[in-house]
């Protein structure tokens, strides 16, 4: 199972734009599960992941880190990521 998991702060203007953007990308990965995760009010589930700075993404498959860093609100990018990383339907 690959995750596109968004690390945010409720807080934070930027995450707070991107949001929508981020999550209107899940239906042209369907092979992914999206997750908005707030790292204060799920800081038990964020644990030790290192979070520089705001909107931190992470990309796993079963468990192993594909990617993991801070991205520009771009959506353009993150799409262009996840084609590389997420495999299509029927491969």
């Amino acid at each position: 199972m690959i995750e596109v998991s968004c690390l945010c702060a409720a807080w934070c203007d930027t995450c707070t734009e991107d949001r929508p953007g981020f999550l209107a990308l899940a239906p042209k990965f369907p092979a992914a599960k999206f997750r908005w995760i707030d790292i204060e009010d799920e800081a038990d589930e964020v644990g030790d992941l290192e979070v520089e700075n705001f909107p931190t993404v992470r990309v796993t498959r079963d468990g192993q880190v594909l990617f993991h860093g801070t991205l520009l609100p771009i959506h353009a990018h993150l799409e262009r990521l996840l084609e590389e990383l997420v495999p299509k339907p029927g491969k």
